[in-house]
């Protein structure tokens, strides 16, 4: 008697080959300008640390529509700035974060150059509270900010 080799049990999904490109009716994907910000906001204990992790990301959010791509109307800056504020009253934080927070929430609605002044002072204020790639993002910011308004009469 011969002995008849057995194969293994192979689905034929695990023999296709993936798909190299994306399916024609897929959406491209969105990236996210300043996803360090948020992993960390998201990562922080409860209480001081993380408030004071999601005004920062808020308040980045708001430096970015100064800037292109997402450069918004003056208008539309004012009132998201507006409504940062008065969400912000309702954190807990030490007074200087909240301080430096609040000028860099007024400094997105004019941007300019004292837009990335203020996001390198809230840098320093938080330096301890967030991540290092968290204050890394909020450096190149300010960098892109200045460099926009540098060449923007």
């Amino acid at each position: 008697m011969t002995a008849i080799p057995v194969q293994p049990a192979v689905s034929p999904a695990a023999t296709r080959t993936p798909l190299l490109s994306a399916a024609p009716y897929s959406l491209e994907p969105v990236l996210f300008a300043i996803p360090a910000l948020a992993e960390c906001a998201g990562s922080a204990t409860l209480g001081g640390d993380r408030e004071m992790a999601l005004a920062a990301l808020t308040t980045a959010r708001l430096m970015l529509a100064a800037i292109p791509p997402t450069l918004l109307p003056e208008s539309e800056r004012v009132t998201r700035a507006e409504r940062a504020k008065s969400w912000l009253s309702a954190l807990t934080m030490p007074q200087p974060a909240r301080m430096a927070i609040l000028r860099a929430i007024d400094a997105s609605v004019s941007g300019g150059m004292d837009a990335a002044a203020s996001l390198r002072e809230l840098m320093h204020v938080l330096t301890g509270h967030l991540s290092q790639p968290a204050l890394t993002e909020l450096g190149m910011l300010a960098e892109r900010l200045r460099l926009y308004y540098e060449q923007t009469p």
